[in-house]
Order: structure tokens, then C-alpha cells, then sequence
């Protein structure tokens, strides 16, 4: 499933827009994806971030505002908590392996 990485739609706006009530909404793509959609979204964005990392030489706060987190701490506490790792560290750790596009 494809999501835009930068909307900062809320899961009510993203409700109505497809017609639906905000916990029917959270019911679907949870059985389609495994996952409510605002965790789908963030996940999205976090492995997005992983990859801008390992593919550019852009800034770190760069990639946050680019995949959609503006407050840069909070990027840095999502990452972390899905890798385990600082962005910083990440790339340092993983960038050898990729190949730069």
C-alpha cells in the first residue's frame, strides 16, 4: 500500500474524506494491514527515513521533515524506538552496506 509519507492528515480527516466513521476506518485497515492506520503511517515513515539514510547524503533533520515529522525530537524518538538505534548511528552502522543511489 502506497501512503503519502509527508500528509499531516488526521485519522478523522482521512474518515471523511473516504466516507467512513473514524473507528470503521481503524477496523478496516487494521484487518488489511495488520495495523491502525496512524501506526501504519508511522512505520511507513520511519523505514522511509532508513532509507534516505542509507541512500543520500541529506541531513538528518532533512529526512524527518521530509518524510513528515517537523519536530525533529520526535523523529529521533520514533526512530530509536523502531530500530534501536540514533538515525546518526544508523547510517553510520549501515551505510557501508547499501548501495547509493
Amino acid at each position: 500500500m502506497n501512503v503519502p509519507v509527508r500528509g499531516r492528515g488526521t485519522l478523522n480527516e482521512l474518515a471523511e474524506e473516504l466516507h467512513l466513521a473514524p473507528r470503521h476506518l481503524i477496523r478496516l485497515f487494521k484487518s488489511a494491514t495488520g495495523l491502525p492506520p496512524m501506526a501504519y503511517l508511522a512505520q511507513h515513515r520511519v523505514e522511509r527515513a532508513a532509507s534516505l539514510l542509507l541512500h543520500t547524503d541529506q541531513p538528518i533533520t532533512q529526512i524527518g521533515q521530509a518524510v513528515g515529522w517537523a519536530d525533529q525530537n520526535y523523529f529521533a524518538r520514533r526512530f530509536k524506538a523502531h530500530y534501536g538505534l540514533t538515525a546518526t548511528t544508523y547510517r553510520r552502522r549501515f551505510r557501508h552496506r547499501a548501495v547509493r543511489l
